[in-house]
């Protein structure tokens, strides 16, 4: 197996995947090895890990199946492992535990022997010296074309092209006719549609029909429109390099690789037009909320195909809303898939997930971890090993001695040279023979042990999973919950189009009486003249006590407003007053006083029916203390061997 990479900057400097490919190809043929596959990452870094570079993870995924695909990996250079010492060594001791080891072309080596891993030894250490010399070279070019007020590469803010190594406004030029609908231009007359309509929506909807575009060809929307010409670059006409909270800094908070650079630029817009778009841009400033935690953002695939995304709101209480609702661009069509109550999605996912991850016998059964060896098993493997072992080697020094005679005998009949070689490969084949058959034996017997092995790890760790599981999320807060979803990358897809509704929320009342956990009282007469004295807001025609029990009638049922039965009249007045005695009080007060009374439960809210898939990696799991308390040691399992699979939990109503 080889594997070829070669980065951007590589690519540049005439190193492509071909040249590499010959290389590798004719080295595997001089061996007399067989060639049995390929992986190419193109245009990869060598400082990222194996994970992160798509083909070697999957020449990773398949190094691990039984049996073992292969037996090494060949690369043409060493700096195609990797150039930093954690992306060079982590995959290389990972294959060479299972038996794969790693050669390379340029200096004929591999590290199935110790030579050959201090050749390895020294290479990584210079292909890591040399990346950081070429990081400080580019990184001193970047520093000195910024200073200079030079492009210094990335993307191009909107309403600007890069010319003679600059940026320069994207507009017509003088003396010339131009049809062509310029970004410069495009966001002038956004800038000047929005201070006249003081609208976005409108003003994208005005920018689609005259013809401007945004930069991939797609239709401008208010809220795209809107972040390109309120884009602090265009306003600014400015470029802040290394002025970002993402740059590298040492321990006094300077940048590592230079200096903070403010590059001047061509201004879009003229002084006193930025000063009246900001003026009719500007809004009340609002107090600011404690942020709300989504931990299914994103995760949550909505009937309409787009994806639920934190950020509605239902009776005051945090919910979820698809994607689907906003337009993608002035005048495109919505969805009307309804808001989700964020906490009994976020409830019940967690706790469904919890289960399963507290569950060693179920993560066993689906990881396929039920058929594990026993102790004697594998003792008595070993033992067959070792005989197996012994024998190869009587038969290799039978082998040789019976070599050294069949030579002399031949030599003493004088026949010609491929005649004795024939006559000696005939006198030596039956001990070659079983040789042979030793050797295939031990190797079978190896990938069992090795899978063995493999099993009882991974058992160990889906045991050790579920303790830890059972002993440390019970009460885990939702900030970490939602890095645990992300870290099993969980998909909660509805089976069926959630409950419609206005905004898709439970009924005001039916959620006044589940958040207290109350009861809905059946109205006695004694309960009548217990509360009547406390009516805030009395009702115009129509009987008080009519109405409250219509209401009542209502919580208790689950009925919609408009279904109510016509006994109790117009279903208007109902909502009208149910609302205007709960922002009073007096509904709070009712309640309280009626609490003794008999009553009966709220009806079940809707049953939406769901499935949950998610990716379970231990290891990963197992290495992460963050996932529990700051002082909780959780072993290290940084060095046992990585497995992760995918499951799909059955539809379950939520």
């Amino acid at each position: 197996m080889d594997y070829l990479r070669v980065s951007t900057e590589e690519q540049a400097k005439g190193y492509g995947i071909a040249y590499s490919g010959k290389k590798t190809a004719g080295y595997i043929s001089q061996k007399g090895w067989e060639h049995v596959g390929t992986f190419v990452d193109e245009g990869v870094s060598g400082a990222l890990e194996s994970h992160q570079r798509p083909d070697l993870r999957r020449l990773m995924e398949r190094a691990w199946t039984v049996p073992r695909p292969f037996d090494i990996v060949v690369v043409n250079e060493c700096r195609a492992i990797g150039r930093t010492g954690r992306a060079f060594w982590r995959w290389v001791w990972e294959l060479q535990e299972i038996g794969i080891f790693v050669a390379v072309v340029k200096r004929d080596y591999d590290n199935s022997t110790p030579e050959g891993e201090s050749k390895m030894r020294k290479d990584a250490d210079y292909a890591e010296d040399e990346r950081e010399i070429i990081r400080e070279r580019t990184q001193g070019g970047i520093q000195e074309k910024a200073e200079s007020g030079g492009y210094i590469g990335g993307k191009v803010p909107y309403g600007y092209c890069v010319g003679a190594g600059r940026l320069v406004l994207d507009e017509c030029r003088k003396g010339r006719d131009c049809a062509a609908k310029h970004e410069a231009c495009a966001l002038r007359r956004g800038r000047t549609l929005y201070v006249a309509l003081r609208d976005w929506s409108q003003a994208a909807l005005a920018v689609n029909t005259e013809g401007y575009r945004r930069r991939d060809g797609g239709l401008w929307g208010g809220q795209s429109l809107r972040q390109q010409v309120l884009n602090p670059i265009v306003l600014e006409a400015r470029q802040v390099f290394r002025g970002s909270g993402g740059v590298r800094r040492d321990h006094e908070g300077r940048p590592v690789n230079g200096e903070r650079v403010v590059i001047p630029l061509p201004p879009v817009f003229t002084p006193a037009e930025v000063e009246e778009l900001r003026a009719a841009s500007g809004r009340p400033v609002r107090t600011l909320q404690k942020a709300r935690v989504y931990t299914l953002s994103g995760r949550i695939v909505s009937p309409c195909g787009k994806r639920y995304i934190g950020g509605g709101t239902i009776l005051r209480t945090k919910a979820y809303r698809c994607q689907g609702r906003s337009r993608a661009y002035a005048g495109a069509p919505t969805c009307s898939c309804p808001y989700l109550a964020a906490d009994p999605v976020e409830e019940r996912t967690w706790r469904r997930v919890r289960t399963l991850l507290g569950d060693a016998d179920r993560l066993k059964g689906i990881a396929g971890c039920q058929s594990e060896p026993s102790a004697a098993q594998c003792d008595g493997s070993r033992e067959r090993r070792g005989e197996l072992d012994r024998q190869i080697r009587i038969h290799r020094q039978a082998l040789a001695i019976a070599l050294g005679v069949a030579a002399k005998e031949v030599a003493a009949l004088d026949l010609g040279l491929e005649e004795s070689e024939r006559a000696v490969v005939r006198q030596i084949a039956p001990l070659q023979a079983e040789l042979g058959v030793l050797l295939d034996a031990r190797r079978e017997l190896k990938a069992r042990l090795a899978e063995s092995d493999a099993a009882r790890e991974r058992s160990a760790q889906l045991v050790e999973l579920a303790a830890m599981t059972r002993r440390m999320w019970s009460g885990l807060p939702l900030k970490r919950q939602k890095e645990l979803m992300a870290a099993l990358d969980v998909e909660v897809t509805f089976l069926e189009p959630p409950q419609q509704g206005r905004k898709g929320q439970l009924c005001a009342l039916t959620a006044w009486f589940t958040d207290r956990r109350l009861l809905v009282p059946l109205l006695t007469d004694e309960g009548w003249a217990t509360i009547e004295p406390m009516i805030t807001h009395r009702p115009r025609g129509v009987s008080p006590r009519l109405v409250m029990t219509g209401i009542l009638y209502k919580a208790r049922t689950g009925t919609s407003w408009s279904a109510l039965p016509d006994l109790f009249g117009c279903p208007s007045t109902l909502q009208t007053y149910a609302a205007r005695w709960r922002e009073s009080g007096f509904w709070e007060n009712a309640m309280r006083s009626l609490a003794a009374a008999e009553g009966t439960p709220v009806p079940a809210s809707p049953e939406m029916k769901t499935r949950i898939g998610c990716s379970i990696e231990p290891r990963k799991l197992l290495s992460s203390a963050q996932w529990g308390s700051i002082n909780t040691s959780l072993p290290d399992h940084g060095t046992g061997r990585a497995f992760r699979f995918r499951i799909e939990l059955e539809p379950w109503s939520q």
